[in-house]
């Protein structure tokens, strides 16, 4: 952090992680992985800010733990991070929306703190909504075969009632009393093109 900050580290914290100072944040770091210490680091570095942040400051954004306004950024945009979605949760959705602009910044902020507790408390950050999961098993569309294509057509005229030609209707008479069969076996027959002796068998 020395080499992020130069001057304005040493002069808050001193050049000794032994100190009183350091002390305090290996007391506020405890339990932190080196890859979220990392992910604080990077923050900082975002976050291009002059001066380093305190030690609570900095556990927080080792966390993943965004600002308020970024948060609230992020809602209006609707594209939430899982702090942000925390943060929704925590919140009287109806009231918010229909609040006046300062009760509701006020209330929005109640919820971020909420959370924000949360999560330095141990609180995991909600997992990405399954249907906003890339799909890598997307299969390609299969065509139809013809059969099966013919009796989805016939089932979608039976369901409209469209009525069929006149040779066709004329055709399925002649099958009914020819076989002895119903209607629907009859259309059977003549629609799907088969032998006719053997659907009457």
């Amino acid at each position: 952090m020395a080499a992020l900050y130069g001057h304005t580290w040493t002069s808050a914290y001193g050049d000794s992680s032994r100190g009183p100072a350091g002390a305090q944040w290996a007391k506020t770091l405890a339990g932190m992985t080196r890859a979220q210490i990392e992910a604080g680091i990077d923050a900082c570095r975002a976050e291009g800010a002059e001066f380093p942040p305190s030690a609570p400051r900095f556990r927080a954004m080792c966390l993943g733990i965004p600002s308020l306004a970024r948060v609230r950024l992020e809602l209006t945009r609707g594209q939430p991070s899982p702090f942000a979605r925390m943060v929704w949760a925590n919140l009287d959705v109806h009231r918010y929306r229909t609040e006046s602009a300062d009760r509701a910044d006020r209330m929005l902020r109640e919820a971020y703190d909420l959370a924000r507790e949360d999560v330095m408390q141990g609180a995991e950050l909600p997992p990405e909504p399954v249907a906003a999961m890339t799909d890598d098993t997307r299969r390609q569309p299969v065509p139809a075969s013809p059969e099966r294509a013919q009796a989805a057509i016939a089932e979608c005229m039976d369901m409209l009632g469209r009525p069929r030609s006149q040779a066709l209707q004329q055709r399925v008479e002649e099958v009914m009393v020819e076989f002895g069969c119903s209607r629907r076996q009859a259309e059977a027959i003549v629609e799907g093109g088969t032998g006719e002796a053997e659907h009457a068998a």
